[in-house]
């Protein structure tokens, strides 16, 4: 029985709906099973675009131009593309060494891993490392997946390790299922050489998503949040406007007095006959410097102040706006510089930042380059090198080596690799120093932590 039968009775039976959240489009959704002959699909896009209440459209360039989340893409972009890149070999003891240089490692395995270390260092003949997974980084946050090809020498091959890979727009590409259920994807426009008429396989492109949905979507947050990124970007507007053309002048006229309605025209025509008298005479000086109006029927001029943001608190509407926009993206507020944090030093902040939010990122992708590049290879595993993300000052480095050599966790040539210092003879041995543990004190994150400077007067007063 072809594995297509298994499924005929689902089939003609399936229905699916991709409408949820009063979203018609939240990512790639497939149907299957209108005909039995023919398999049907329906082919949805990444979400693209989304309306506010009010009517405002909130798309993919509406994003781009987005001072706040373009401030916070970056910053993630930026924090990916900085990791280094290693191959690593799982040894029988559950350790992880490098398979690139290891002499445990197969001669196998190695020649392997030396390939995808190549092709992860030098992704194409366009982009080096950092701008490849930077793109890569934007992608995911403002499509909310990514599509990166993998381009192989016979492309038939799905074990053959790829020589180049893109990142395509997420935008135009969308996801169905062949007839034995692996995903293809269609490009709505031609890119790379690839087209429509061309879908490729489920080996040819490496999907992943940063919030998985239903089918194979992933949520595209910020325009799902259409509402909170629509407030932000009108905000800016409006605060454009008003520092463009505040500055005018202007005023009502205005009585207390009740004027039938012939009355009321015959004064208003009058009073702009005498308003444009006075100030568009071509014979006069323009500015008619202490020239004013006689007003009757007791009328009167109230000018009217130039708008600012702080009439409108708009101000603070502002920055409760870009804070939420930050922790829709796990950036915090602070590394913005929209508001002070209750951090006690930068390198806290940072250290919460990786953990929370760059640390899964980073599990995802590692799982997704297994799952691409290292089919038939299960010991063999890419690993970004996130340390160099929380080393934090001089003397927080010193503090991690010093304590773990002590305490016989490194020895003394990785505690000196981990200064980026040179090795030296005799010192690849553990050894274990029953003495003096305690930190260096005044830089380690949590040597200020709760009190700043206080703290170091406590710890001071407990040596005593």
């Amino acid at each position: 029985m072809a594995i297509w039968d298994i499924f005929k009775g689902k089939r003609e039976t399936q229905k699916e709906s991709n409408v949820v959240l009063g979203q018609l489009q939240l990512g790639n959704q497939v149907i299957i099973g209108r005909n039995k002959d023919q398999p049907s699909q329906q082919l949805l896009y990444v979400t693209t675009a989304s309306n506010t209440t009010a009517g405002r459209v909130v798309d993919m360039s509406a994003l781009t131009r987005n001072a706040t989340i373009m401030s916070c893409v970056g910053i993630k972009a930026r924090s990916i593309s900085q990791c280094g890149i290693r191959v690593m070999a799982q040894m029988p003891d559950g350790s992880f060494v490098d398979a690139t240089t290891d002499p445990a490692v197969g001669k196998r395995d190695q020649a392997k891993a030396k390939q995808v270390l190549n092709l992860l260092m030098n992704p194409n003949n366009f982009q080096n490392s950092y701008q490849f997974w930077y793109q890569w980084m934007m992608w995911l946050d403002l499509a909310g997946e990514t599509f990166t090809v993998l381009w192989r020498e016979k492309q038939k091959d799905a074990t053959a390790t790829p020589i180049e890979m893109y990142n395509l727009d997420a935008t135009l590409v969308t996801v169905r299922l062949s007839d034995t259920r692996y995903p293809q994807y269609v490009l709505s426009s031609p890119s790379y050489g690839f087209s429509k008429d061309q879908p490729l396989e489920y080996y040819q492109v490496m999907h992943v998503q940063e919030a998985s949905w239903q089918g194979s979507s992933g949520f595209n947050k910020a325009i799902l949040a259409t509402e909170l990124v629509a407030l932000d970007s009108d905000i800016d507007i409006y605060a454009n406007f008003i520092m463009q053309n505040g500055a005018k002048p202007s005023g009502v006229f205005y009585t207390d007095q009740v004027i039938p309605d012939g009355k009321f025209k015959e004064i208003a025509a009058r009073i702009k006959e005498t308003w444009n008298a006075m100030t568009g005479s071509r014979n006069t000086d323009p500015s008619k410097a202490g020239q004013g109006m006689l007003l009757d029927q007791g009328m009167k001029y109230e000018p009217i102040k130039m708008l600012t943001l702080q009439d409108a608190d708009a101000a603070a509407l502002k920055d409760q706006t870009m804070k939420r926009i930050c922790a829709l993206f796990g950036v915090p507020p602070q590394m913005l510089g929209v508001t002070e944090g209750k951090f006690n030093n930068t390198q806290t902040l940072l250290d919460e930042f990786y953990k929370t939010t760059m640390y899964p990122t980073v599990i995802n992708l590692e799982q997704s380059l297994k799952q691409s590049l290292f089919k038939g290879y299960p010991n063999l595993c890419v690993r970004f090198d996130t340390k160099d993300f929380l080393k934090g000052a001089a003397l927080d480095q010193m503090n991690f080596a010093v304590q773990g050599v002590k305490n016989g966790i490194i020895t003394p040539n990785e505690a000196r690799t981990y200064m980026n210092m040179s090795t030296i003879e005799g010192a690849d041995k553990l050894t274990v120093d029953g003495g003096n543990l305690d930190t260096m004190p005044g830089q380690s994150p949590q040597d200020t932590g709760g009190g700043g400077g206080g703290q170091s007067r406590k710890m001071n007063i407990g040596a005593t």
